[in-house]
């Protein structure tokens, strides 16, 4: 069966699911960020080039930043995930009418292109950024495309109710996580 479905009878248990998602990534923002402030400390110039002279303070708060954005990014499309797999158990068990579905799933869509377009300013060559900050940038931003393209399907569907679409879902979804997984470094 393409379509799984949960024991979802009210919105408080929508709310719960929410909450439980949430969990993995408060344990996964500390590992983020200390893994992160562990290769900015110990990672040397690359061989051929002399350190810059920038003041430590600046590249203390450049590592700073980075690592924020790094935690919020990962915390971001976990939650966004978790998010969009809670309305389509909603949807599949009838909890909500699918306008208000598609509602919920329109604003995910805005929230995940905006954030997007905001790491893309990070890719542009005026930003000096290491290839490991810019590798994480690059799978973050892959996942969030497989998770629009997961929701616009579960939007689709939710109104036509075709299976083509649930299909899409489906390999979206799992496209997405598979992208977690590796750029995230869950299991």
């Amino acid at each position: 069966m393409l379509f799984k479905k949960l024991s979802v009878r009210s919105p408080f248990w929508v709310l719960v699911g929410v909450f439980l998602v949430s969990l993995p990534f408060v344990g996964l923002s500390f590992s983020l960020l200390s893994a992160s402030e562990a290769s900015a400390q110990s990672a040397p110039p690359p061989p051929g080039l002399a350190a810059p002279c920038i003041p430590e303070e600046v590249l203390n708060r450049e590592r700073i930043h980075l690592s924020t954005i790094g935690t919020y990014s990962a915390g971001f499309v976990l939650q966004a995930y978790g998010y969009i797999g809670v309305l389509a158990d909603v949807l599949s068990q009838g909890v909500y009418e699918p306008d208000i579905i598609n509602s919920m799933l329109g604003e995910t869509v805005t929230y995940l292109q905006n954030a997007s377009v905001q790491l893309k300013k990070y890719q542009g060559q005026e930003m000096q950024i290491s290839k490991g900050d810019q590798a994480f940038i690059n799978g973050i931003n892959s996942i969030i495309n497989d998770l629009v393209q997961e929701a616009l399907a579960l939007q689709v569907f939710a109104e036509k109710r075709e299976d083509n679409e649930l299909k899409k879902f489906n390999e979206y979804r799992e496209k997405a996580w598979a992208g977690i997984k590796k750029t995230l470094g869950v299991k």
